[in-house]
């Protein structure tokens, strides 16, 4: 009798050791498990959809449907491979008796890509800060927006960039022959510089890469602010810095060259008044626009 207990005894302090020693195995596998490296996961690669030799640049397409609400799933890019002018233009000031959609201000400025300006007012003036030429178009700085496209330095400096206005002085502005201020969307932290909202809509921005290379973004399908924020930094466009423009039937993107002929007239989103339509299509028309133009010459 005391020999059956002291076996139950003993097979029970194995099964327990065995338990634990199991566990612990166990343990120490899960441990390396979450400690082993692991390949990063694959990143949003733009497939090349035209290349616009004419101009230097790349049109892309970037899947977008993590982030596509309604509409095609699709963000299309513009990346210029070399110097830019980004020359902001209001219709006031160009000729017109009254906005254009994006389609004819691109065939009268006879520029290779026009793409919307910032957000305007009821009375057709744009919000923020507006030059072209160094002629104000609008004086009017808007302290909430911290993001400022400059282009064509006066000396010393590089031709177009982003300027984030938290980390530098507004005054930078002076230096510049051109520049739109808008709001800055993402930053070189890739930090999210807008609220979530569930506002979602057409969508334009403008930005910079890690190699200094500046890029337009259009969405095809409606998107909110905050998840285009953050899918940026998630791509393959290595952008360190990006500003939206307007978006909703404002976002608009005319491309003319030789290699690619193409308007895109935003669809998608709420708050505004349809002013033009041609079979089905909105077209409505903008006070300013900004035409962008290779740089001969600039290194």
């Amino acid at each position: 009798m005391t020999w059956t207990t002291g076996g139950a005894a003993t097979r029970g302090a194995r099964v327990r050791r065995i338990l634990l020693w199991a566990l612990l195995v166990a343990c120490i596998g899960f441990f390396i498990f979450e400690r082993w490296p692991r390949p990063p996961p694959a990143l949003p690669v733009p497939a090349i959809a035209r290349r616009l030799t004419s101009i230097a640049a790349d049109w892309l397409e970037l899947d977008a449907s993590v982030i596509t609400r309604r509409g095609p799933p699709v963000l299309r890019v513009v990346r210029f491979d070399g110097p830019v002018e980004f020359v902001p233009y209001h219709y006031t000031r160009a000729g017109f008796a009254e906005p254009q959609p994006v389609g004819t201000w691109a065939d009268e400025l006879r520029a290779p890509v026009v793409v919307n300006a910032g957000q305007f007012d009821d009375k057709l003036m744009h919000l923020g800060w507006l030059k072209a030429e160094d002629i104000w178009l609008s004086e009017h700085l808007k302290p909430q927006w911290k993001a400022l496209l400059v282009s064509g330095p006066h000396v010393g400096a590089p031709f177009s960039g982003i300027v984030d206005l938290e980390q530098n002085n507004p005054r930078v502005v002076d230096g510049y022959r051109h520049a739109v201020q808008s709001m800055m969307l993402v930053d070189d932290s890739a930090r999210v510089r807008v609220r979530d909202t569930d506002l979602v809509a057409n969508r334009t921005v403008i930005a910079q890469d890690a190699d200094g290379r500046m890029l337009i973004l259009i969405s095809q399908g409606a998107v909110t602010l905050a998840d285009l924020a953050r899918f940026i930094p998630t791509t393959s466009l290595k952008i360190v810095r990006a500003m939206n423009l307007d978006g909703g039937i404002e976002a608009q993107l005319a491309i003319r060259t030789p290699e690619h002929n193409e308007t895109f007239y935003g669809q998608y989103g709420t708050g505004t008044s349809v002013l033009e339509s041609a079979g089905g299509e909105v077209r409505l028309p903008l006070p300013a626009v900004i035409a962008v133009r290779p740089v001969s010459g600039v290194p």
